[in-house]
């Protein structure tokens, strides 16, 4: 009996959903690590605007701030992380000022911080990986 080699898989953390990340780049995991580096270099500017948005109390502007970066998450399996995107911005609809979202906004802004900290990680472990591939 010869001795076969499985090729070495990668364990994402548990909040990102591995069969939407291999749906959508099957298992070129370059292609993923390349793709987490983009999103982290975008990140802080899309972060901010929401920020700005919401220090100016702009509703419109933090509505089309979330808007934009909601994709994000689903590009990066973090699905759950998408639906509140998606519910915070349906917040922002309804809202008639800033203040009548300030709590809501508290929560958004630390998911949000949450989420960048699950994709760097993720990707210094997918860029280490990508590096040891055997």
């Amino acid at each position: 009996m010869g001795s076969e080699t499985l090729p070495k898989q990668f364990i994402f953390n548990e909040k990102m959903d591995k069969d939407t990340l291999y749906g959508l780049y099957t298992d070129d995991l370059p292609y993923i690590e390349e793709i987490f580096a983009t999103t982290l270099q975008h990140f802080d500017a899309d972060f901010g605007a929401v920020q700005l948005a919401y220090e100016n109390g702009n509703v419109e502007d933090m509505k089309k701030s979330v808007h934009k970066i909601k994709p994000t998450f689903g590009f990066m399996g973090l699905l759950e992380t998408q639906a509140l995107c998606k519910k915070f911005e349906d917040e922002c609809s309804g809202a008639a000022s800033i203040t009548d979202i300030t709590n809501e906004y508290i929560h958004f802004k630390n998911m949000l911080l949450e989420a960048k900290d699950i994709i760097q990680s993720e990707y210094l472990r997918l860029k280490a990986f990508n590096a040891n591939p055997l």
